[in-house]
């Protein structure tokens, strides 16, 4: 059953829902309200009288540089806007739409910049090494909840459609048995970027073969029906535009706009006019680098403009099938009554810093979109700048589906917050580590600072305001002694609480306590 979304407004008068006051409706309006109730009835609008909680659309992408997203440009200079040269830029107006009617973070971040744990993190409120998954490839924890597992109990038909990368080593290994709880998960897999998928007798499966048979990333001859994004859409419309007046979870997990950088037609030759320049940072030998870079820093990988052209590619692509979620959302009467969530695992430099991929604390790197559209909660346009995590996600998520959320998780409830437009300095702050088992660096970033507490190299504060491009050291410097104090004993403090063994290393622990003498 299609749920019916009036315009109460039309009716000038309180509706039989929570958010209105019957008993404050005069004798005058008895008319109006008589024929609301018939529009109600003839609708067969259950949720609007029994306070049905909201659908749950949960998109994720995969290795998001959130400079590529038209929202987030407006909220930057030009220089950091277009950081692949003058004009090299692909518009998302679909994405930007979710945007300009709901909330959009300026500074969200992967709780840990790899796949698995930071998908660990987004699936459960907890941090990484809570959920035994805190690298690529581990299995997730089948003891602790997860968003799908809350909803399920709450009523909702659970859906994942795409990359898990949560069940271990498989791959791609469809409808894996570490599955999150997720009802509906045919059109799961657990890993691997494939670029081209078909239907079989046993459901979804990879559509490209190499010369021995075996699964492959090829595109060739991939068209709007197979190459994955489009596919996965399609799987995801199918779930959503079921007649069924449950409330659904459905989470759309897209493969890109991950490496191998290829992507159908015409997309893949949409962006080859831009002059693509290699970013500022790029080839920066005269700058210090910092000891928390793995990998050999003096090394630049050459610089390939038809690479981000296939980026821009599949960014524009994803766009235009989130086109197509909003508008079956709008043909189903469900957009207004639908919380939708954009975000993505880990960002991707683009040969910022001599980088590609991810995995460090830089902001191509750990930055990522972080939008939620929910007009019954959150006004057109917000933007809100304090620091949130992905760990955020689930207990966010949670309440807004009028679920209390977990006394144990670790991450934050935002949806009270993420009304708050004050611009005045906050103290809230987020906090980041690297992916694995053994320590390398870890983070506290607030509204404007980031400091990097590391295994081999003194401590670095970076300032967004004077230094974006994330070029210097501000550490030592007068005036940010309080600065790192605050952020070093905030760390401190969330090591504490969730037990992160990576605050036990003995240079970390030593680089924390100087920060905070």
């Amino acid at each position: 059953m299609k749920r019916a979304v009036l315009d109460c407004s039309l009716f000038s008068l309180p509706l039989l829902c929570p958010r209105f006051n019957i008993m404050r409706t005069s004798r005058s309006n008895l008319p109006c309200l008589a024929l609301l109730i018939l529009v109600a009835a003839s609708c067969l609008d259950v949720a609007l009288v029994s306070g049905q909680k909201p659908n749950v659309l949960i998109i994720v992408t995969d290795e998001h540089n959130f400079r590529t997203l038209g929202c987030y440009r407006d909220q930057m200079d030009r220089e950091q806007a277009e950081m692949w040269g003058p004009g090299a830029v692909v518009e998302t107006p679909h994405i930007d739409r979710l945007a300009d009617e709901g909330v959009l973070c300026t500074r969200a971040y992967a709780t840990a910049p790899v796949c698995t744990p930071c998908r660990a993190a987004m699936f459960t409120g907890l941090y990484p090494h809570n959920t035994g998954a805190p690298k690529n490839d581990l299995k997730l924890r089948d003891d602790i909840p997860t968003i799908a597992k809350i909803l399920n109990q709450q009523g909702y038909r659970s859906s994942f459609v795409g990359k898990w990368h949560l069940a271990g080593t498989g791959k791609p290994e469809w409808s894996p048995k570490v599955d999150g709880g997720f009802t509906f998960k045919s059109a799961m897999y657990n890993r691997g970027h494939w670029k081209k998928f078909q239907m079989t007798d046993k459901g979804p499966r990879v559509g490209a073969k190499d010369g021995k048979g075996r699964p492959s990333y090829g595109v060739d001859q991939a068209d709007a029906k197979t190459f994955s994004t489009d596919f996965l859409t399609d799987r995801a419309i199918e779930f959503i535009s079921q007649d069924d007046a449950t409330p659904f979870l459905t989470v759309i997990s897209y493969p890109d706009p991950h490496g191998p950088n290829t992507v159908r037609a015409p997309y893949d030759h949409m962006y080859d006019h831009l002059r693509f320049l290699p970013p500022r940072t790029y080839g920066r030998d005269d700058m210090a680098k910092p000891g928390w870079l793995s990998g050999n820093a003096k090394k630049h990988p050459p610089f390939r403009g038809e690479q981000m052209s296939k980026y821009f590619g599949m960014v524009k692509c994803l766009d235009d099938n989130i086109g197509r979620i909003l508008k079956t959302l709008t043909n189903t009467n469900q957009l207004d009554s639908t919380v939708i969530v954009f975000t993505s695992d880990h960002g991707d430099l683009c040969y910022e810093h001599d980088r590609l991929n991810k995995g460090n604390p830089y902001e191509g790197s750990a930055r990522v979109p972080f939008l939620i559209r929910y007009p019954d909660r959150f006004a057109a346009g917000t933007v809100y700048r304090d620091p949130v995590g992905t760990v955020d996600l689930t207990p966010t998520v949670s309440s807004l589906a009028g679920i209390q959320p977990l006394e144990s998780f670790e991450g934050r409830d935002l949806s009270g917050l993420l009304s708050t437009t004050d611009d005045s300095q906050s103290a809230r702050i987020t906090f980041l580590r690297n992916a694995g088992e053994s320590p390398n660096w870890m983070a506290a970033v607030d509204r404007r600072y980031k400091l990097i507490v590391s295994v081999n190299d003194q401590p670095w504060l970076m300032d967004s305001e004077t230094d974006p491009d994330e070029l210097l050291n501000f550490y030592g410097r007068p005036g940010t002694e309080a600065i790192v104090k605050r952020l070093a004993t905030s760390l401190q403090d969330y090591a504490k609480k969730t037990n992160d063994p990576f605050a036990s290393n003995e240079n970390i622990e030593r680089s924390i306590a100087k920060c905070i003498k």
